[in-house]
């Protein structure tokens, strides 16, 4: 009689009193660096959004009718498809700086901890030239999370074109091209190096993941390399690994993305998106990241539980 639904989300305290400190923490540091809160719908109509969803998400929505119009209504799954359809029919003047803090919902079975109805918070950049972006962006992550005092923080930064600018280098047909996409994803070297791919390309593989790892001195001629560089020399107190053998099966980020951790746990993800805009009808350089915070939460939780 009692029951809820799986994978939704229900607090008591004290959880429910962190939740409400860490969403408020993050979101005066957002807005004092300048980016403004928006407030996107819980429903949207499907035929508006779904050309341009990531395509994972697309048979993993909640769908509902709407009685006044009789069309097909969804409940929010990607809050940066809604903010860049906003920002590009509002004509808004540019830099664009923007921050939210709303709850998505995925129709997917609950698994590993991942449920059907979390919070996401995070911030998106429009119209700024990507490498400056990306500076600001990683940045204002890394500050988020050392607002919790975390003190074993690493990025990840990677970059999405190394492996596209490879596959149109050697002209590969449409079914190597995705066979090497997901080897890549998967790191699979080994079976790359067994593939039928031209072995100048092979070598070149090889030697971007040779290449990868903590940042260095070394004078690597690659754009995540000297972003990475650059993060380092600002926070040299935390560790920046550069992934240059990476992609992203299916692909979300066009170009430069980042990952942070605390120990072994993701706790931020974003990039460059760049191409959604140009999808909608528009090309602005955009940028931004994700929260899960409700994980976040949890995980700062559970830290205190074995610090105590």
């Amino acid at each position: 009689m009692n029951r809820i639904p799986s994978g939704v989300v229900q607090f008591f305290e004290p959880i429910s009193s962190l939740r409400r400190e860490v969403e408020g923490k993050i979101l005066r540091l957002f807005k004092d660096r300048g980016y403004q809160e928006i407030i996107t719908p819980t429903f949207v109509y499907e035929d508006s959004v779904s050309e341009f969803l990531f395509e994972p998400l697309k048979n993993k929505l909640f769908k509902i009718v709407d009685r006044t119009s009789g069309q097909t209504m969804i409940l929010r799954a990607d809050i940066t498809l809604q903010i860049t359809q906003a920002v590009l029919l509002g004509d808004f003047d540019m830099p664009m700086r923007v921050c939210y803090s709303q709850n998505v919902y995925r129709d997917i079975k609950e698994h590993q901890g991942q449920k059907r109805e979390f919070k996401q918070t995070g911030v998106e950049l429009f119209g700024i030239k990507e490498a400056d972006a990306d500076r600001e962006v990683i940045s204002l992550a890394i500050d988020s999370m050392k607002l919790f005092g975390l003190e074993d923080l690493h990025v990840k930064i990677s970059d999405t074109n190394i492996i596209e600018n490879l596959i149109n280098e050697y002209s590969l047909d449409t079914q190597k091209a995705d066979k090497l996409r997901k080897l890549v994803y998967s790191k699979n070297l080994s079976d790359i190096k067994k593939g039928e791919f031209p072995e100048e390309l092979k070598n070149k593989i090889e030697y971007i993941n040779a290449m990868s790892g903590p940042v260095s001195n070394k004078s690597i001629d690659f754009e995540a390399h000297r972003l990475a560089r650059e993060i380092k020399d600002i926070y040299s107190d935390i560790d920046v690994f550069c992934d240059l053998f990476y992609c992203e099966y299916p692909t979300y980020h066009y170009g430069i993305t980042f990952e942070i951790y605390s120990g072994n746990k993701k706790l931020v993800v974003g990039g460059r998106y760049g191409n959604i805009t140009k999808k909608l009808g528009k090309y602005i350089p955009a940028t931004g990241f994700a929260i899960n915070l409700d994980e976040l939460v949890q995980f700062l939780y559970e830290r205190s539980l074995n610090n105590e």
